[in-house]
């Protein structure tokens, strides 16, 4: 005999599933409210890369990658996923969504796959094998992305190399911006730290994961240059290039962005592939618009990220912070 489990159980499970979403700089800006039946998203604004995200648009995205989390980890328990989206209407403006328990349902090999791939998906940010990827994948993480109701476009070479540039000099301008320099500078963490957010020193390209030559090195406007070109070398080399956009951008396009994005690094993590994020094109309004105009058919771009076969096995794991410092178990009345 099986034991059903409770609605709190299955929503607390959904949000230990959703705190393993990848979020910007590992900023994980993120809070959950369990109510009764309810799980209640909020983006946590005391969490924003002010310089980096001052729209709060990959905020925004990073909590739509916990929520497919927590809604795929609901399906696989064997319930619909029930999601009402509250970004940019009355009342909190933090609160995006809330996911409730459906109604009982046969749990699919497509849930199983899915939820086994949100531990073992990882953020490679190194260089990728040569190895093309056939296009039924590329097909398959297209259908995932417009499920989610956004537009994926793969690239052709002509393509990448225009945007290769475009990211150099991406790199270019924020390096050479102190405020940008403070800020990246604030959410790098060193090895055997006790954070439990943040990007270790290690999985940023800066030439030594000792915490003083890295911290250097992030003084000079320079390092610009060097990061650009070595951004532009793996963009290039890449197997696969995706732009992720959307017909409208406000703070709902957002987040089903978000989802759809978590939807395509699952679906790719099945297929024996990792992706790393190029987002800093977008971080620049006359980069975005030139991005746009790149790829027409995108909409408004909101994501850029390569893909491909890794070269190595990836074994980090980001830090994440204790589900008990993001989740909020609420009565009604509180």
């Amino acid at each position: 005999m099986t034991n059903t489990p409770s609605i709190t159980d299955v929503l607390r499970n959904a949000a230990a599933a959703a705190i393993m979403a990848p979020s910007s700089h590992n900023t994980q800006p993120w809070r959950f409210r369990l109510v009764g039946d309810a799980l209640e998203l909020f983006a946590d604004h005391t969490r924003q890369l002010s310089v980096i995200d001052a729209e709060r648009r990959q905020q925004v995205q990073s909590c739509g990658c916990a929520l497919y989390n927590a809604r795929a980890a609901v399906r696989a328990m064997g319930f619909a996923d029930e999601v009402t989206v509250t970004a940019a209407e009355f009342g909190d403006p933090d609160q995006l969504a809330i996911l409730r328990v459906g109604a009982a349902r046969a749990v699919t090999a497509t849930d199983r796959e899915v939820l086994a791939a949100i531990p073992s998906r990882r953020t490679n940010r190194r260089a990728f094998l040569p190895r093309p990827v056939p296009a039924a994948d590329t097909d398959s993480m297209r259908a995932v992305a417009e499920h989610e109701g956004a537009t994926l476009v793969r690239l052709v070479p002509a393509m990448k190399r225009a945007l290769g540039h475009l990211i150099e000099e991406a790199d270019r301008q924020q390096y050479a911006d102190p405020a940008f320099r403070a800020e990246l500078s604030s959410w790098l963490i060193s090895f055997g730290s006790r954070r439990r957010d943040g990007i270790p020193f290690v999985e940023k390209e800066y030439g030594s994961a000792l915490p003083f030559t890295v911290l250097r090195a992030l003084r000079s406007p320079e390092l610009g240059a060097e990061f650009g070109k070595l951004e532009e070398d793996h963009l290039l080399g890449a197997p696969v290039v995706f732009v992720i956009g959307s017909a409208r951008d406000d703070a709902t396009a957002w987040l089903a962005c978000g989802q759809a994005l978590q939807a395509v690094l699952l679906r790719a993590t099945t297929l024996g592939l990792s992706a790393s994020f190029l987002n800093q094109v977008l971080e620049i309004p006359q980069l975005r618009a030139e991005v746009a105009r790149l790829v027409p058919d995108i909409g408004y771009p909101q994501m850029v990220l390569r893909v491909g076969m890794p070269a190595e096995p990836i074994h980090r794991t980001a830090p994440r912070r204790d589900l008990d410092d993001v989740l909020e178990v609420a009565t009604r009345n509180s």
